[in-house]
């Protein structure tokens, strides 16, 4: 493993922020948002997370993973669909996309997070039909996401990185 390790974030309400902070912690890592990564290591092995945002990396995670060459990245985030669903193996191969193939990704996890209410009182205005629909079965997917990101969470994340990284 590198000697130095970046932890690198895009969040929006908080959780992939706890998950980074976590995990810098953990790895005795510097931690960055992507709104400032001036301080970033030039050498540093990454971890660089994000939020879910319509199948992907959320835009700031997007643009920030797009600039990237020749790193090597560890890369982990938050949904709030199931982790183990084909939706989040769809998600990790679509952020895996983004990267420029100079770099080299050393591994990928998902944990869930809370879903942002704003995002579940839209879901509310749409049609039955839709996916996102507020049924019950939804609501109950909204009510248990709304405790996550957790210990386990945090733990997941943290051994996946550690292996990764080793």
């Amino acid at each position: 493993m590198n000697n130095e390790v970046a932890v690198i974030y895009s969040s929006r309400t908080g959780n992939t922020e706890k998950v980074a902070k976590q995990l810098a912690e953990a790895l005795g890592a510097t931690c960055h948002s992507v709104k400032d990564t001036s301080a970033v290591p030039e050498g540093a092995d990454l971890c660089v997370g994000t939020w879910i945002d319509r199948g992907t990396a959320d835009a700031g995670a997007k643009k920030y993973i797009e600039s990237l060459r020749g790193r090597r990245v560890f890369l982990y985030g938050t949904l709030g669909a199931e982790p183990e669903s084909e939706h989040a193996e769809k998600c990790i191969a679509n952020i895996r996309a983004l990267f420029d193939p100079s770099n080299e990704i050393l591994g990928a996890i998902l944990v869930q997070g809370a879903i942002d209410p704003m995002l579940i009182e839209m879901f509310k205005s749409m049609p039955k039909d839709n996916v996102h629909a507020f049924t019950e079965e939804n609501a109950a997917r909204y009510a248990a996401a709304a405790s996550h990101p957790d210990a386990s969470d945090f733990a997941q994340v943290i051994a996946a990185a550690k292996e990764a990284l080793a």
